[in-house]
């Protein structure tokens, strides 16, 4: 797999993480807002082939209670937002390594 394709697909990692963390932050703030209907974000994987591309975030609404944000479960939000933190951490120190790499390579040739 080439350093651009690593790049592209740690970089939809790092986009899908921060998008997941916006919704677990909105639901968290709303918990006590009248109407409110909290969602979750899934992150998919994108197939190029044979081999995977990246990555995909889409947004679900929950199937809770409505109206009343009863549907938001406080433990879960920070637990999900702790596993978006590792991800994001993950997908960081690829792109972190890749740019490493490809500096090296850089070097060698010139």
């Amino acid at each position: 797999m080439a350093v651009q394709n690593v790049l592209s697909t740690a970089v939809s990692g790092l986009l899908a993480q921060s998008f997941r963390a916006a919704e677990i932050a909105n639901n968290v703030v709303n918990v006590n807002t009248a109407g409110f209907i909290s969602a979750e974000v899934l992150i998919l994987s994108v197939q190029a082939g044979d081999r995977g591309s990246g990555v995909l975030a889409r947004r679900r609404e929950s199937n809770g209670r409505e109206g009343d944000g009863g549907d938001t479960d406080l433990a879960r939000q920070f637990a999900n937002l702790i596993a978006t933190e590792i991800a994001y951490q993950a997908n960081a120190r690829i792109v972190r390594t890749a740019e490493a790499t490809l500096g090296r390579l850089l070097d060698t040739v010139a």
